[in-house]
């Protein structure tokens, strides 16, 4: 009788027990979070940069001369420079730079983002340099050169690859920037006295970009980034003449120079809307 009374009580507690338990398990359940959407590159930005550039050799050698020959001209320069005269050295103008930059993206599908930016830069990179040579009666020539980029901008499109928020992209489009380079001739052997030859160039030359970067999205309105250019700026002609001296010698001096660096440098910008 009484294991009667007790499994009766026992079916009894289990039944009343099932969907209280039910109940509190649904209570307590943690809920799994909703899934993050992925970054979307899409909108207008700005933002700015710092970083470093290194240019390609400028100068390197006169181009070309004019020698009129005596009464007028010095005279054997032709020679001077068969004979190993022609020492204008070619310079690497290198430094640091910084600037800003604006852009569009569009995230055309979840892989792939295409966009357009431009940027102005200032620019520190510089270089000069000089050589000498003493041949038959040119005696301690020196020759000089110097070169600079004082400013330089792009104008450019992008082809990027997103993983969510991080997006590798290349890049490439129109080039422009203030060049310049002085140059001189030295020569204190000359008849009559010491003569110095100089001439500068100050442009604003047009060319092209091209390059790549990675950038990381740190949250939905900031990103930075690291990215590297080669920027073509083209070339410029210096032609020295007499500044210094015997005033009879109508001898030039011309050297070309070729103006093309490699940017490197970091950004962060800010992207506009949600």
């Amino acid at each position: 009788m009484k294991r009667n009374i007790i499994g009766r009580f026992a079916i009894s507690a289990l039944l009343i027990a099932a969907p209280l338990s039910t109940a509190f398990a649904a209570d307590i359940a943690v809920p799994l979070p909703e899934p993050v959407a992925a970054f979307n590159w899409t909108g207008w930005y700005v933002g700015g940069n710092f970083g470093f550039g290194y240019g390609t050799n400028t100068g390197n050698g006169y181009s070309s001369f004019v020698d009129p020959g005596a009464p007028t001209g010095l005279g054997g320069v032709a020679a001077f420079f068969a004979a190993g005269g022609n020492v204008l050295p070619g310079v690497n103008p290198q430094g640091v730079i910084g600037g800003g930059q604006i852009g569009y993206d569009w995230q055309v599908s979840p892989l792939w983002v295409l966009g357009i930016v431009a940027d102005v830069q200032a620019s520190g990179m510089k270089a000069s340099g000089y050589g000498t040579a003493s041949i038959g009666a040119f005696t301690s020539i020196t020759e000089s050169n110097s070169a600079q980029v004082d400013w330089f901008g792009t104008v450019r499109g992008k082809v990027g690859f997103a993983a969510s928020n991080l997006l590798v992209y290349g890049t490439g489009g129109l080039a422009y920037g203030g060049v310049k380079a002085n140059t001189t001739f030295n020569d204190p052997s000359s008849g009559g006295g010491p003569s110095v030859f100089a001439g500068s160039s100050s442009l604003t030359n047009t060319g092209w970009a091209a390059g790549g970067g990675v950038e990381y999205a740190l949250s939905r309105n900031w990103t930075i980034g690291t990215e590297y250019l080669y920027v073509d700026l083209g070339t410029i002609s210096t032609t020295d003449t007499i500044v210094s001296g015997p005033k009879p010698w109508a001898n030039t001096f011309t050297s070309t120079s070729k103006f093309s660096d490699n940017i490197v440098r970091v950004f962060i910008d800010y992207k506009f809307g949600p």
